[in-house]
Order: C-alpha cells, then structure tokens, then sequence
C-alpha cells in the first residue's frame, strides 16, 4: 500500500503531457551539422526515452536510444545531458546519429541514404524519425530533414571538350557575382557518385563546383592504368572560364584516388589556391584492372596516372614495409613514387585516418608533413589527423557503428566512436580551411 502511494504521489508530481515541449536546433536541416534535441516541461530528474530511427537504402531501420536526465529547470538537451542508458552513454551531441544500429539484416558501412533527385544530379534529404517517450509513453515525435544538398542549390550537366561534367551552383549565385569554386574528384570508385557528393555539399557551403568523372566515365579510361591528370586540367580551366567564377580563387578536392589525382594535377598547376587530399597518399599506389563492374579490383603493377603522356611513378606493394619508416632498403622506393608536393603552388589540406588499413592515408599523411617541413614551407599546409579514424571518413553524419563493414576482402579499418568524430570534425574543418585559401 505504502509503495502504491508513492507511486501515485510520484505521478502526480510529473507535469501534464500536454506541457512537454520538444524543440530541434537544426541548423537548416544540414547534414554535415549536429542538430541539438531538447525537452522541456519535465520534473526535476526525470528521465526520458530519446530514440532515433531512420531507413538506409535497402528499407532496413536503423534506430538509437538514450536515456536523458532532466536538469533543475526540468530540462535535457543533447549537446549538455548524459545517456545514462542506450546506444550510446554520456555527453554526447551526436550520439543518436552515429550510434544507430540496424534492427535485422545486413548493415551498410555508410547506410545514410540521400536519394537521388529526378534529374539524376541532385539529392534529396534524407529522413529521421525521433519519438521522446515519458513513462512508457510517446509524448512526441518529430521528423527531422537532412540535408546534403540545401534547396536552392542548382546542378547541371555541362560538357568540357566532348566529356560530360556535372556542376553545382550555391543559393543566390547573382548574375555578377565572382564566386571561388572547386575542382571535385570521387575515388577508386570512379565515376560521377563520390564527386557529386563532394560538389553538392560544396555548393551548399557557398562554393561553385564542378564533378568530374577521372575514370570510369564518358571519354575517360574503365581501368585506373595510366589515367591522364590532363582530364582534371581541363576540368579546372574550364571553371576557371565560368561566368560566376573567380579565377583566381579555384581549388581542387578529392576522396582517396581523388586525393592522389588531385595532389598529382596540384603539382603542374600554378594557378590552383588550395588542394585538398581527403584520405589520399603523396605517393600514387600500383594501377586497378575492372574486370567486372561495380567492384571488381584488381592490382596490376603498372602506373595509375600519366602526365603527357608519361606514366607517373608509383609505390611498390609490400605488406612487411611500414612507409612511415622504410629503413634503408625501402627508402629509395619511396624517394622514387613521391610526388614533388613541395613545388605545388596551393595550400593543400591533408586528411588522414591513424586506422586507415585501405589507403594508409595517417601514415602517408605523416610522410608528406616531414617532406613539406623539410621544404620549409611555413603554414601554407594543414593536416587534419584522426587516430581511431580508418578510410570511411566523411563530412556528413550518419551511423558509423558499421562503418568497417565493407565485405570479407577489404579492410577500411576505424571505430564506430572514432568514425563519430571525424565525421563530426572534419566538415568544418575543411570548410575553415577553405575559407582562408580562396
């Protein structure tokens, strides 16, 4: 009886229903920002049920939960109250996005599922549901709408000496306006996939930008073997001739392969301000045969990339060498396939991943710090290193608990918590950078 009664009085305490507001910080519905959920109207302490759930591209449900503690203004709010509960535990602002995991089936390394828009160019949001449940019942829900690419943001395809590219304007672009603007470059991939991505969220940072497909593309080579960087040159003076484009303020950004592509074209361009290797290498690796489309890769000790018509060199495969440190008998390889980065005119920014077990993309990072210091470059580089980060990082948030799970023969390295910070850090680091060299 004793224990029935307080139960009631306890109930009784609790505010009404009706009382209990739910609010969401968004930030414009940015995929690459936290949105911050709070809850207000709630009893000193009490502690409700956040959950997260959204479908990846198969309709799989992806969901997170955490169990949130009111403050004394009977108050929670992601970005200050800890999960005591759930998928995730303590302060964590982004813990309901990257803690999320699927509910049956497979999972998907990067499940995010930003469908593709009827002109093929652009894409849509993607959708979160959130549900606050308060003494076993759901008191609220909310759909919050992700976005890679903000609305305004225009896309279209343009043709650059008979090969197509896509191109992304910002929101606003005046007829007048002079606009900095980027070169974007996807990986091993190939294609337009990776380079869209890239461009859509550049464009919807204020950046003109242009995608293009490097290889495996209209006009290009299937097989990343002796692929011409003069593909990528055209790309940027053809930008550089955009009406809405200052020409003096281009830049090139590519994602593993892209990263290489984009140091090795950086090096015969002058006029480039800022070159941004995203998980990339300042030594090209041996060439990939396609068998069979979409993934089937296979390593030929050959050149991946050519200049003029001459095959660039590349690093020779061996499993039992660390190339942070080769020793004696190894360095002479190394000296013979790095780039001469030290003479690219641009900025660069380096993003490297200290788990990366696909492109070794923090211990290559760290040999291209030494060779740039030794050139005595000053500030003009960045490097933006991630310890328990592995090949997958991106500029937009979503779950990262399956991040490494890419299939039994490639290994991406990473955690799930470290995968969360990169993710989270990364976007506007390199939009900082950005926004200082163009």
């Amino acid at each position: 009886m004793r224990w029935g009664l307080g139960m009631l009085l306890g109930m009784l305490a609790l505010p009404a229903l009706a009382d209990v507001r739910v609010t969401v910080d968004d930030h414009e519905g940015r995929a690459d920002r936290v949105p911050v959920i709070s809850v207000e109207g709630l009893a000193v302490a009490e502690v409700v049920q956040v959950r997260l759930s959204m479908q990846d591209s198969r309709g799989q449900r992806w969901q997170s939960q955490a169990a949130l503690r009111a403050d004394l203004q009977g108050r929670v709010d992601t970005s200050r109250s800890g999960s005591e509960q759930g998928s995730y535990r303590g302060v964590d602002p982004g813990g309901l996005i990257w803690s999320m995991q699927p509910q049956q089936g497979k999972a998907s390394a990067l499940p995010l599922h930003l469908p593709r828009a009827g002109d093929g160019l652009g894409f849509q949001a993607a959708s979160f549901e959130l549900e606050v449940e308060r003494a076993g019942s759901v008191v609220a829900r909310r759909t919050l709408q992700r976005h890679l690419m903000l609305p305004g943001v225009r896309a279209q395809r343009v043709e650059i000496d008979g090969r197509e590219a896509h191109l992304y304007l910002p929101t606003g672009l005046q007829p007048d306006a002079r606009m900095p603007a980027l070169v974007a470059l996807g990986g091993a991939e190939g294609g337009f996939d990776g380079g869209d991505l890239y461009a859509a969220w550049l464009a919807s940072n204020g950046y003109v930008a242009l995608s293009v497909a490097w290889y495996r593309g209209p006009g290009v080579p299937k097989d990343l073997i002796e692929v011409p960087l003069e593909t990528v040159r055209d790309a940027v003076h053809w930008l550089q001739r955009h009406p809405g484009v200052d020409r003096g303020r281009v830049g090139l950004l590519g994602g593993s392969w892209g990263g290489i592509v984009t140091l090795a074209t950086a090096v015969h361009l002058p006029e480039l301000r800022a070159a941004v290797s995203w998980v990339g290498s300042p030594a090209p690796f041996r060439g990939i045969a396609r068998d069979v489309a979409p993934a089937d890769f296979r390593a030929l000790d050959r050149s991946p990339l050519s200049w003029q018509g001459r095959p660039l060199p590349w690093l020779p495969y061996r499993e039992d060498v660390d190339w942070g440190r080769p020793g004696p008998q190894w360095q002479p390889a190394l000296h013979a396939a790095l780039l001469p980065i030290e003479t690219i005119a641009a900025r660069t920014l380096w993003i490297g991943g200290g788990d990366d077990r696909l492109g070794d993309s923090g211990v290559m990072m760290a040999v291209a710090q030494r060779r740039l210091a030794a050139a005595g470059r000053g500030d003009r580089d960045r490097f933006l290193y991630y310890p328990d980060a592995g090949h997958l990082i991106t500029p937009l948030l979503q779950p990262a608990t399956h991040r490494s799970d890419v299939g039994p023969y490639i290994q991406v390295g990473g955690t799930a918590e470290g995968h969360a910070r990169a993710d989270r850090e990364v976007g506007p680091a390199v939009l900082a950078f950005l926004a200082e060299a163009l």
